[in-house]
């Protein structure tokens, strides 16, 4: 319509491609088949019955595949993937005997199908061939080929489009708008629903009835030779015809009236359809801050369908507090839900946008200088109340999120800072649970094997598996798992698959789509990433009290040089990537030095360690290897030399030179150690890590004027939606 505006040509506002490409019996056909009533399904009904090329659909949600299945039932269609083995055998059967073929998975095309959406059809000897493979198959001119994809994200290249009929299912704002509007009816009015179901059915009958009569009469009045007057029985028939067209086009006129009184019945539930709609493209425009932030139309009709199914609005009688009710209930799904899988200062940009959205307004609009996140979160608390979930259902709520927000075709995808590994919480609520649990580590050809296995199992046998470390092999996620999930049907309701991964932008976009994503950033300070690096060190190295206490102070340096990476660009002026895997390297590259100066022996004076080579090769290369610039070098090498020296085996020994700060234990044995960081404060103050008392309110603004530009930038991208 747009470019016939643009083009000044006239055209009736009425004007439907729907309908003037199909007929009202064939989508009254199609809907009973399965195929959603909204414009952009009915659309690509119209392509697919039309398309002269074999066509290549791209269903997320399913509906269409079904729909497809139900379509050429008669013609005895067949799915089938190239994962399949006998892929094949059932290709060259179906291009054989003329029947349908539905292939599943498609993002890449097998080489064996060129010929035939090419059309290369050989002719010889009255007999129509097309090459599989490497043999001549007979082509049976009633053969038809559906290809699939479930994956929204997936990269057709153009030679692909150029040779098949491209057919998008993806959900559009204004299509889950209708869909969240039908899901609320049903579940709040379904009288109402049902009756607008049988209005709009009833009047796709009478359309059908009108034009057949209008096809009869015109087939009588060409059927007439010489005048039409003449001939008694072409009058009749015409007079009778006119007659049962006007009482169709009664019927169809009391129908309209019926629609539009079910039409002000339904128009108070627009505003919450609406709201679904806002929410669904804010959706969308969090991908402008973060690779991550993959949230589909499904994940959003699961939390509509959470919300609908709770009591709580129910027991209210008035109308309109009971939809006051269901939008409140609705923000707090969402909040809890989605803000799981958002990073801490994102979480802060999301609410502040829900804020916008719900009460039209944002407190940020309006004081933008001298923010601090104090100030974000009073915002927050002003447009919600102090209870609202805006921080989100994540690792502290993961049985509930496991039991009721995730269903065995979801996977949960734990996404972890580096170093930061949240199996544990996994494997311990399977204990608790009684829940058998396989896990595997992933990143060898091995453990892809087995990972396939154990999802093949469990899935039918309703048990958990946990794939772990799943950054590693981001092409197998992409080329493998994917499909495996979207292929899973009927699982067991118990089966449950938890990922665990880095925070990595290999993830690919199809995984993202597919799971519930939980972001686990480490908790942040220096007795956080104590804990989180002797953990990781194995029981059998702490046999050396001397070397646990060079292990304590290489932890410590770790947490520092971590810890400051908070305050860039105070801490450091880079985003260097140390890594627990550094400090690891530093405790084998220790036990090497002290092995070759001293040998094995159990006592040590401290003054006969390799003080020099230790702060050396610390400085130098397990560190100092990935620091660039000068100044970050000279805090490095006063961190170092100032904590590994033989003063360290004092019991007084201060690992820096402030007041409050923390001294070494006097016993260096595992369960010492151990205890000593317990003892440590949640919170320390910037000073123990060389920088000055203000660095946390610098840190403060930083961090607030970041949540800033964020919400300017999705709220630009909300506006071009």
């Amino acid at each position: 319509r747009s470019a016939l505006d643009d083009l000044e040509i006239e055209f009736r506002e009425d004007l439907s491609m729907i309908e003037s490409l199909s007929k009202a019996s064939d989508r009254l056909e199609w809907q009973s088949q399965g195929l959603p009533s909204d414009s952009l399904s009915l659309e690509n009904g119209v392509i697919i019955s039309r398309c002269a090329r074999f066509p290549l659909i791209i269903d997320p949600s399913g509906h269409a595949i079904d729909f497809m299945m139900k379509k050429y039932k008669d013609q005895k269609i067949q799915k089938t993937s190239f994962l399949d083995k006998s892929f094949m055998k059932v290709l060259s059967g179906a291009v054989r005997f003329g029947t349908t073929l539905l292939v599943e998975n498609v993002e890449k095309l097998d080489p064996v199908l060129n010929p035939i959406l090419n059309k290369e059809i050989q002719r010889t000897g009255g007999r129509s061939l097309v090459r599989i493979g490497t043999e001549d198959v007979d082509f049976s001119p009633k053969f038809n080929i559906i290809l699939t994809t479930k994956n929204p994200a997936v990269k057709l290249t153009p030679d692909i489009c150029s040779r098949v009929t491209l057919v998008n299912f993806t959900v559009t704002p204004a299509g889950l708008q209708s869909q969240s509007l039908t899901r609320i009816l049903k579940n709040e009015s379904p009288e109402v629903e049902s009756q607008r179901n049988d209005i709009l059915r009833l009047q796709g009958e009478q359309n059908v009835k009108l034009r057949g009569l209008e096809e009869q009469m015109l087939r009588e009045i060409s059927a007439v030779e010489g005048s039409i007057l003449d001939d008694d029985r072409v009058v009749e028939g015409m007079e009778r015809l006119m007659k049962e067209g006007a009482e169709v086009e009664e019927q169809m006129a009391k129908s309209a009236e019926v629609m539009t009184e079910v039409q002000r019945a339904i128009s108070k539930f627009a505003p919450i359809s609406l709201s679904c709609k806002e929410l669904f493209v804010l959706f969308a425009a969090m991908r402008e801050i973060s690779f991550l932030y993959e949230f589909t139309a499904a994940s959003f009709m699961s939390v509509l369908e959470s919300v609908l199914k709770r009591k709580e609005h129910h027991e209210v009688d008035d109308p309109d507090s009971r939809l006051a009710l269901l939008k409140t209930a609705l923000y707090r799904e969402v909040a809890s839900r989605i803000g799981r899988g958002l990073k801490d200062e994102d979480k802060m940009v999301f609410a502040l946008l829900l804020a916008k959205l719900s009460t039209g307004k944002c407190a940020l609009d309006e004081k933008k200088d001298s923010l601090a996140t104090d100030d974000i979160t009073s915002m927050i608390e002003e447009a919600f109340g102090s209870n609202f979930p805006w921080q989100g259902k994540g690792l502290n709520n993961l049985r509930d999120v496991t039991f009721n927000d995730i269903s065995s075709m979801v996977p949960l995808l734990l996404c972890s800072a580096p170093g930061h590994d949240v199996s544990g919480r996994v494997e311990a609520m399977a204990k608790a649970e009684s829940k058998e649990l396989a896990g595997v580590a992933m990143g060898s050809s091995e453990g892809y094997q087995i990972a396939e296995n154990f999802i093949a199992s469990a899935s039918k046998r309703g048990t958990w598996v946990m794939l772990k470390n799943c950054h590693l092999c981001t092409d197998w996620l992409d080329e493998t798992l994917v499909k495996t999930l979207q292929s899973l049907h009927g699982t067991h309701p118990d089966f449950r698959i938890f990922i665990t991964s880095e925070i990595s932008p290999k993830l690919p976009t199809a995984l993202l789509q597919l799971s519930d994503i939980i972001v686990a950033e480490a908790p942040t300070g220096i007795k956080a990433s104590l804990s989180r690096f002797f953990s990781r060190i194995s029981s059998d190295r702490f046999a050396n009290s001397v070397q646990n206490r060079l292990y304590l102070i290489v932890g410590w340096t770790h947490a520092v040089i971590q810890e400051r990476l908070r305050f860039m660009p105070n801490g450091w002026s880079q985003q260097y990537e140390f890594t627990e895997a550094d400090a690891i390297h530093a405790l084998d590259v220790i036990d090497s030095l002290v092995s070759d100066s001293c040998g094995k022996k159990q006592n040590v004076d401290p003054e006969k360690l390799p003080w020099e080579a230790i702060r050396t090769t610390l400085c130098k290369g397990v560190f100092g290897g990935r620091v660039t610039d000068d100044s970050d070098q000279d805090i490095l090498d006063n961190l170092v030399n100032g904590t590994f020296v033989p003063d360290a085996f004092n019991v007084d020994f201060k690992l820096v030179d402030v007041d409050g700060a923390p001294t070494l234990p006097e016993g260096s044995s595992k369960d010492e150690c151990f205890a000593w960081i317990d003892s440590l404060p949640s919170h320390n103050p910037p000073t123990w890590i060389g920088l000055d008392s203000a660095a946390e309110t610098e840190r403060d603004r930083l961090v607030a004027e970041s949540v800033a530009k964020k919400y300017d930038e999705v709220k630009a991208a909300l506006s071009d939606e």
